[in-house]
């Protein structure tokens, strides 16, 4: 009996010590191992953002919607990346449709507009939005900055955490990009107020990611070169499904890449 109980109570002292609970659940240690083993995978990402806001001169409202679609493989070994972007646009009645193929060869990103290549600038957004494998680097950073509780759900885990607008810049690593587009004369002109903000995260059992959703709901102030201010009420919404991860895959550049232009031409 004396035996029986001893045994009990080491069972009881293990339990609450949390070893049991930590060798069985996922913690945030075992997600950023998983997310540094990440070598190759396929990505399906959505994105969509509506705007409004009064035009200070003519007192209209004037709405802004934009809505796209990347699907593309990346390599991270040979830092490698190829895919393809659609985006539509809708302004004062007019519609513009794009549809680009995509392709990035470490820091530099290509697209191909009506048969040519061109070279896309680091500070231009589409740069970003090429590069699919940025979102395994935007989940770490959230963990490295943010506290978050995993969740047990039936099919895997799954994290969901608050987000101003700069997090999210800066767990993207946008935040310089945006401080020079946004500053004249070292001024700030463009202030943002994050009303709401959330990335869900969903994870195998094994902590692979599978599945990416943010949203924001910003208001963002541009001050004029006169001192008027302008408020635009902004709306953004992306989800990111990974599937195929660690799965062998073949990425190979174009032989006309070598003379892509300035993807600046493009819109003069």
């Amino acid at each position: 009996m004396k035996r029986a109980m001893a045994l009990l109570l080491m069972a009881v002292v293990v339990l609450a010590s949390g070893c049991i609970g930590d060798s069985v659940g996922l913690t945030e240690e075992k997600v950023l191992e998983a997310l540094q083993s990440i070598e190759t995978a396929s990505y399906d990402q959505n994105f969509s953002m509506s705007m409004h806001f009064t035009d200070p001169y003519t007192n209209k409202t004037i709405n802004f919607t934009m809505s796209g679609r990347s699907v593309g493989v990346f390599n991270n070994t040979a830092a490698l990346e190829k895919g393809n972007m659609s985006i539509t646009m809708h302004m004062m009645g007019m519609d513009v449709n794009m549809n680009w193929p995509y392709f990035v060869n470490n820091s530099s990103v290509y697209f191909m507009v009506d048969g040519k290549w061109y070279n896309v600038s680091p500070d231009d957004d589409f740069y970003s939005r090429a590069k699919g494998s940025l979102n395994v680097d935007y989940i770490r950073n959230l963990l490295r900055t943010k506290n978050v509780t995993i969740k047990k759900l039936p099919d895997g885990y799954a994290f969901r955490v608050n987000v101003t607008f700069w997090e999210f810049a800066n767990a993207t690593n946008q935040t310089g990009y945006l401080n020079e587009l946004w500053s004249v004369d070292g001024e700030r002109r463009v202030n943002v107020t994050t009303n709401t903000g959330w990335v869900e995260v969903r994870l195998t059992k094994d902590g692979m990611p599978t599945f990416i959703e943010t949203h924001m709901d910003l208001i963002m102030t541009i001050k004029s070169y006169s001192g008027e201010t302008t408020d635009i009420h902004m709306t953004l919404h992306e989800t990111v499904a990974l599937s195929n991860i660690n799965e062998p895959v073949e990425i190979k550049a174009s032989e006309e890449i070598e003379n892509a232009g300035d993807f600046e031409e493009i819109f003069w």
